[in-house]
């Protein structure tokens, strides 16, 4: 039966285009994962590209990586010293692994690699913000040598774009330009690329000299379908393996939560909510009385119960809502109320026109948030704000918002973990997600004493205070955790989202690594 299937979906990429050149074999165990949109670059540390990061996480090592757990575990290192003064951490890397080209990788790899993000300020050069200085005293020894304590240090090291790259391929060449290693990268992990199809899809196999657990599938084809509908109905047909619970109706979604026999639903809430921000030069949001009126004409949960069926339910704070022993309840957000938002509008000095708006303004929509802001625009339309949706693709979204700050108002989710320092990335001064390019002094002050802290109370008390400086301004407003609640095929068997004591492999791989999915058809 599973191999007739997979025969039949060897046919279905041949007729419907996908997969190009390369066709999975009769014979090969393949897992087709739908998603909505290619990666820009397969160099997983160049820039924050959240489409190639499913990817990337089971094609290049980490010294640590974080697990579904979101806890930090070995990956090319094998283990980590500390000093007493926390100010120098010694990583020491295991003896075998190879590149795919069959060159060793040493801690000239590693050197080499963490250099490059720092000295070009790559996407994730702020988790080096606390380092004075490397080094690679022998091939499989790897020592930072800290300024100062930083509490979340390897946690932020195990997480984004710090994947180790390969010295010998990439010395002397620029990352951002590089098309060849982006398009064929030399790569150390359970799968290898075997192919990228532009525009259709990303086609990994398995390493079979990989140093680590091999993998039981031999392919996974991660196919971009744009329409969300489309995806949806060849997920149902058979077409797709796995696709994100987003794209599943929340009026379907109960049914098959309920079909157990086809079906099995994970939850998980991440540290991930949906929020809004602004930009803060903007002539009507960087009017803090503006941003204030927009905190109190979202309904939050009229946003989690029309845009999300009420699955990922509201926030209340300015940091999300998981770090439970860190929110300050005496800083949170405020609860709707429209007649207070219109008498901050009316404050700050705008009147009606005739059509009953005080002002217009574009709302810079990334693909897979559109209900989101739909909602939020609907809710800001009572209180007299026009929103006009651009919605943008993810790279372009990227460019225009993250990289120029060219929006006057955008949205946008994340994880911001591993632990509740990984909030910071979003308000500190030069923080990588720090779209509103929000600075205050004494909110760095906070950060920075948080981070050195030596205590977990010490360290929640300086967030604490954070948002109260994060209430007065308004620099952004969280309006609903990200709760998944994500059905699975029944024949998909060690999954990451389930734990190892369950049959998963939740507490060994990170939320999108394949290594120890199989399929029981």
């Amino acid at each position: 039966m599973k191999k007739l299937l997979v025969v039949l979906l060897a046919v279905l990429f041949v007729l419907t285009g996908c997969g190009g050149g390369t066709q999975p074999a009769a014979e090969e165990v393949v897992y087709v994962v739908g998603v909505d949109a290619e990666p820009a670059t397969m160099n997983p540390d160049a820039i924050a590209d959240d489409n190639n990061y499913a990817i990337v996480q089971n094609l290049f090592p980490r010294l640590y990586k974080l697990n579904n757990a979101f806890n930090a575990i070995p990956d090319l290192a094998t283990s980590y010293d500390v000093s007493e003064d926390a100010l120098t951490y010694t990583f020491h890397l295991r003896d075998n692994a190879l590149w795919t080209d069959g060159e060793k990788v040493t801690s000239a790899d590693v050197l080499y690699t963490f250099n490059e993000i720092v000295n070009n300020s790559y996407a994730f050069e702020s988790v080096f913000a606390s380092v004075e200085s490397m080094e690679a005293p022998d091939d499989y020894t790897f020592v930072f040598h800290m300024a100062e304590p930083d509490g979340s240090f390897v946690p932020n090291l195990s997480w984004y774009g710090t994947f180790i790259l390969p010295k010998h391929v990439l010395e002397g060449t620029d990352w951002m330009t590089n098309d060849e290693f982006s398009n064929n990268p030399v790569t150390c992990g359970p799968f290898k690329l075997d192919a990228w199809n532009k525009g259709t899809d990303v086609q990994i196999v398995r390493d079979d000299n990989y140093w680590g657990d091999a993998p039981k599938l031999d392919r996974v084809i991660f196919t971009v379908v744009s329409d969300g509908n489309t995806m949806y109905q060849a997920w149902l047909n058979g077409e797709i393996d796995e696709i994100s619970a987003y794209y599943i109706p929340t009026t379907d979604l109960e049914g098959i939560m309920a079909d157990t026999e086809n079906y099995y639903t994970v939850t998980q809430v991440w540290p991930s909510p949906w929020y809004i921000t602004f930009n803060l030069e903007d002539e009507h949001f960087g009017n803090v009385l503006v941003r204030e009126a927009v905190m109190y004409g979202v309904d939050r949960e009229d946003v989690s119960i029309k845009a999300t069926g009420g699955y990922k339910p509201k926030n209340d704070h300015f940091i999300p809502d998981n770090y439970v022993d860190a929110v300050n309840d005496s800083a949170k957000e405020e609860e709707y109320d429209p007649d207070k938002a219109m008498a901050l509008l009316e404050e700050a000095g705008y009147t009606k026109d005739a059509n009953g708006y005080y002002f217009e303004c574009e709302f810079a929509v990334m693909e897979g948030f559109d209900d989101f802001c739909k909602v939020i625009a609907d809710n800001l339309d009572k209180i007299g704000i026009k929103c006009s949706l651009n919605v943008l693709d993810y790279n372009i979204w990227v460019e225009k918002c993250l990289d120029n700050y060219e929006f006057e108002i955008t949205a946008l989710g994340g994880f911001q973990g591993p632990d509740v320092l990984g909030t910071t990335r979003r308000w500190t001064t030069g923080g990588a997600v720090n779209v509103a390019l929000y600075s205050r002094e004494e909110v760095d002050a906070l950060a920075k004493q948080a981070t050195m802290a030596a205590t977990d109370a010490e360290r929640n008390e300086c967030i604490k205070k954070v948002q109260e400086y994060l209430r007065e301004d308004v620099p952004f407003i969280l309006c609903v955790n990200y709760a998944d609640y994500s059905p699975f095929k029944s024949y998909i068997k060690g999954n990451n989202y389930v734990s190892v004591a369950d049959g998963g492999s939740m507490e060994k791989a990170g939320f999108s690594e394949y290594t120890y999915f199989w399929l029981d058809k």
